[in-house]
């Protein structure tokens, strides 16, 4: 393995009409230095509750938002919330079968559509944090692992593939369609639900 590479997630989200997927890859080196301590404060209140990778996947975003509330760095044009949370956000895409194959939707456009439950939206978040405090916090020689863990208990994948690398990776999902074709999204993803 080289530990050069980042492990990208990908988070499985069980629909009656087959799954979806929440496809996410880890903020800058920037972006985590403006957010280190926030992000380093939660990386240790998780793991001083002992919540780990069995509960942390769970509740990581809401420990994100207390530790940020406490630091007074939640709200404003700067803060938590519309600084490091609408990075997460725009660093993650959802792909969904279409009438054409996989289609690729960003997640805040999946959000602004209401494609999500509340209760999928705090899976999601809660796991996108998890990665991310993981990804940046952890040893790289270590992280593989812990998302190793991930995967075992929560059902997440890991991939050094891009969303689109991935997605093509993906069986077809229309009976004539090729999903390794690029498609314009004509559909909304909640129609995939």
């Amino acid at each position: 393995m080289r530990i050069d590479r980042h492990l990208n997630l990908v988070i499985p989200v069980t629909r009656e009409k087959g799954d979806v997927y929440v496809f996410s890859t880890p903020i800058s080196r920037p972006v985590f230095e403006n957010y280190f301590l926030v992000l380093g404060k939660t990386f240790s209140e998780i793991y001083q509750q002992n919540l780990n990778v069995i509960a942390g996947p769970r509740v990581a975003y809401l420990m994100l938002k207390r530790t940020a509330q406490q630091m007074g760095i939640w709200e404003g044009a700067e803060g938590v919330e519309n600084g490091l949370m609408n990075e997460i956000r725009r660093l993650s895409n959802v792909l969904a079968p279409g009438k054409n194959g996989w289609e690729m939707t960003q997640y805040q456009d999946a959000l602004n559509s209401k494609s999500f439950s509340d209760d999928e939206i705090g899976e999601i978040e809660n796991q996108l944090v998890f990665f991310t405090v993981v990804s940046h916090l952890h040893k790289k020689e270590n992280v593989k692992d812990i998302l190793d863990g991930l995967t075992s208990l929560w059902g997440t994948l890991n991939t050094y593939s891009s969303c689109s690398e991935w997605m093509h990776s993906l069986p077809i999902s229309t009976k004539d369609g090729n999903s390794g074709e690029k498609v314009e999204s004509s559909e909304k993803l909640s129609k995939a639900s």
